[in-house]
């Protein structure tokens, strides 16, 4: 598409520790509209700059790379996965050149890499977007499925399963800063539920992150650092749930009725936003707002049989 946008930018945030760096990636198919914007982090510690997520393509890895390049002197390169989502691992091939570094993520992560699933999606996309035609899909190199912990020296990271929007999602705690990275597992302004099933799981990984009590929190989408995040999403959570029950408390939806999930609900999207409408993509939340939604609906109906 001759009209699409592709930008990488380092972004400076002075209510953080400045050995926690962080970038964004702005992808849109209109250069007058926001897009999606992924963020991408390097923790810099004595022994270690630990990149955490490689976003859309190696391009991005080269430029982040290039910008903390004075920090790799005797230190080892790692690298995090934080689940095997396109726009959060497709850059992982910039790390089997010169760079190569060990690649670190749930067992799962791997699993769905491998996958043909992975390469009909990378198929897809190629066909869309030349900046995918350099992407190779690389999978982990070193796997866990309960917890691991990078000693770095200063700085420690404990990186943990964070399932919900996908079953391979971890999140990463690092408590000298008390600053937790929830990656997808929080988002502003909306989370994103994939299927019935990974509602009650969602809950539960929301839960475990407000328990850390963070300081900060850094989400892949959604340019804050405000541990109200979590439970801002908890509240969404809660307000699809209490307007559901209410309305399967009167009737069963029909699946057509369903499909307009929000207007059923008589919750839309601009009441979820509030005043807080920084540039989104409006067309991609509201979807996934509908989403929600009817995914809260039937994994209700199916509890009650």
């Amino acid at each position: 598409m001759q009209n699409t946008v592709k930008e990488f930018t380092p972004v400076m945030n002075s209510e953080l520790d400045s050995r926690v760096r962080l970038f964004r990636c702005r992808l849109s198919d209109r250069p007058d509209q926001p897009g999606m914007l992924v963020d991408a982090y390097a923790l810099i510690t004595e022994r270690y700059v630990v990149i955490c997520d490689t976003m859309i393509c190696p391009e991005d890895m080269e430029a982040l790379l290039g910008e903390i390049r004075a920090e790799l002197a005797g230190r080892q390169l790692l690298v995090i996965n934080s689940h095997a989502d396109w726009d959060h691992c497709w850059g992982n091939s910039y790390f089997k050149g010169q760079f190569a570094a060990p690649i670190i993520a749930h067992e799962r992560c791997r699993m769905r890499l491998l996958a043909e699933e992975a390469q009909e999606k990378l198929r897809e996309n190629r066909q869309q977007f030349p900046y995918f035609h350099s992407v190779a899909l690389v999978p982990p190199t070193i796997t866990f499925t309960k917890r691991l912990v990078i000693h770095g020296g200063d700085l420690t990271i404990e990186l943990f399963p964070a399932p919900g929007h996908q079953p391979d999602h971890i999140a990463a705690w690092i408590p000298e800063l008390r600053l937790l990275m929830a990656f997808d597992a929080a988002e502003r302004p909306l989370l994103c539920l994939n299927t019935p099933e990974t509602v009650q799981e969602t809950r539960v990984t929301l839960q475990r992150l407000k328990a850390m009590q963070p300081r900060h929190v850094l989400c892949s989408h959604g340019q804050t650092t405000s541990p109200m995040i979590i439970e801002a999403n908890i509240r969404y959570l809660d307000e699809i749930e209490r307007r559901s029950r209410a309305l399967l408390a009167t009737r069963k939806p029909a699946d057509e009725e369903i499909g307009t999930a929000a207007l059923l609900l008589g919750y839309p999207l601009e009441e979820v936003l509030g005043d807080d409408r920084d540039a989104i993509d409006y067309d991609f939340y509201r979807q996934t707002h509908d989403n929600n939604i009817r995914h809260i609906l039937r994994w209700l109906m199916q509890a009650s049989g």
